[in-house]
């Protein structure tokens, strides 16, 4: 009997050693689903907190007129989002990943529906930025499409529409405050719109999670908050990039499995002693 069990406590043991250098192997990974979140600081007056100079032409006001999320979105032209009515939106703006190919879907792309330019998501990533825990850089390569519109007004004539986003790293915007992850607007034409600052990277595989601050572009500055090209207006919101699954913790297996192991152990070791 003795030997019995000892045979089932050393088969235990492997099989627990076994699972956790499987598990902690590193992997390439690819996003293939999931959402992109955003949150402003202040939907209803989107200049608070930032730099504007009136006297250079920067608005006077700026607000989130409304949100079009993807279900919408793919069957709206720019024109009946640009002449929507102003509208409740919600704290957090959620656009969906869209897939590696957008043939045969049913989300616009190539200029349709007025000016729709929705991307394809090739984001991928190196063995060597797997199993990342908040870690403040990542290297990838490609890119993630997201799928939804943001309608914006404010002291300016008609409306503006943001959005058919790509988010991808472009080196010529790492400035070492910035991160050079940028999202960079698609409708109509492609600018960047926000750059990211302090991001937290969180990786297991195929599973990401990526978020940070966000800070209106230099472009953008000089276009709506009388900006002089060269620097940002100041941070206007958060993100938060995650993949379908949530990234598990794999610490937690490991303790599960030796608590496993320890609880035979002991149920053992009393049916010895008894």
């Amino acid at each position: 009997m003795l030997n019995n069990r000892k045979k089932i406590l050393i088969f235990y043991a492997k099989f627990v050693v076994v699972s956790m250098l499987l598990a902690g192997a590193a992997k390439a990974g690819t996003l293939s689903g999931g959402t992109m979140t955003l949150t402003f600081n202040d939907p209803g007056n989107l200049l608070d907190g930032l730099n504007v100079d009136t006297a250079n032409g920067g608005l006077t006001s700026y607000y989130q007129a409304g949100f079009f999320s993807n279900t919408v979105a793919d069957i709206s032209s720019l024109s009946e989002m640009e002449s929507a009515p102003d509208s409740a939106v919600p704290g957090n703006l959620v656009f969906t990943v869209n897939p590696i190919s957008l043939v045969g879907t049913d989300i616009p792309y190539g200029n349709s529906l007025g000016g729709r330019n929705n991307q394809p998501t090739s984001l991928a990533w190196s063995t060597s930025e797997d199993g990342l825990t908040d870690a403040s850089t990542f290297s990838a390569t490609g890119q993630v499409g997201l799928d939804g519109v943001i309608l914006t007004r404010g002291s300016y004539s008609g409306s503006i529409l943001e959005g058919d986003y790509s988010f991808e790293y472009l080196a010529s915007r790492n400035n070492g405050i910035n991160s050079g992850w940028t999202l960079v607007n698609n409708i109509s034409f492609s600018v960047p719109d926000y750059d990211t600052r302090d991001i937290r990277v969180t990786t297991n595989g195929n599973e990401l999670i990526l978020t940070g601050q966000l800070w209106v572009s230099p472009t953008i500055s000089a276009f709506l908050f009388g900006g002089n090209g060269q620097t940002s207006a100041g941070e206007i919101g958060t993100f938060r990039l995650s993949s379908a699954s949530a990234v598990p913790l794999p610490a937690a297996s490991w303790l599960f499995g030796f608590g496993l192991l320890g609880l035979y152990g002991n149920k053992s070791r009393k049916k010895l002693i008894n």
